[in-house]
């Protein structure tokens, strides 16, 4: 448990800014026998996953819907003056470090500091990319989530023999498409 904690600190408190020129995406899909039921028919965007352990973000859980003020509030951004009254809907990422987000957005948006970036994509935990949305200059499409998930050294690879995930690589579908059959899509497709 000391050693997730360590991981975490580290991977959290320092950006990766692991960046890639590859567009194919790595998913963690949960197979249906999922003993975990925080994990069942989840699908876990991977943006680290080696010797140190390996973090994602669970890409088609909706919490809740809310709008932007209530969210801007809720993490201290001081309001806009020309804020867009919109709805968002704020994601579950993952059971650790839940009141952290994180964004996942496309590329027309930079965002300093990127934890994970590729040609379609960038994972950040800026939270200057909420002023943004509020006032509609933030990145076309964008997911928001609250908390991530992780894994010790081994611990996921130990999950994979154990039958609980199986790894795709997604050359096909937007991790923006998330709606609720996300899981179903990709769990029984041979394609991705």
């Amino acid at each position: 448990m000391r050693n997730l904690f360590l991981f975490l600190f580290l991977f959290l408190s320092f950006p990766q800014n692991i960046l890639s020129e590859d567009i194919f995406t790595e998913l963690l899909v949960a197979k249906p026998n999922m003993s975990d039921p925080r994990f069942k028919e989840t699908v876990i965007f991977m943006f680290y996953h080696n010797n140190e352990g390996a973090a994602g973000l669970v890409v088609n859980k909706p919490l809740l819907t809310m709008s932007i003020i209530e969210l801007l509030k809720e993490n201290n951004v001081t309001l806009p003056e020309k804020i867009i009254q919109n709805e968002i809907t704020l994601y579950w990422g993952g059971p650790v470090h839940p009141e952290r987000l994180f964004f996942i957005h496309s590329s027309d948006y930079n965002s300093d500091n990127p934890i994970f970036s590729n040609k379609d994509l960038i994972v950040t935990r800026s939270s200057e990319i909420l002023f943004d949305i509020a006032t509609n200059n933030g990145p076309k499409k964008y997911i928001i989530l609250s908390g991530i998930a992780a894994w010790n050294p081994d611990q996921l690879d130990y999950e994979i023999y154990q039958d609980g995930w199986d790894k795709k690589i997604n050359r096909y579908l937007s991790i923006f498409d998330n709606e609720n059959e996300m899981w179903n899509r990709i769990i029984n497709s041979k394609d991705i």
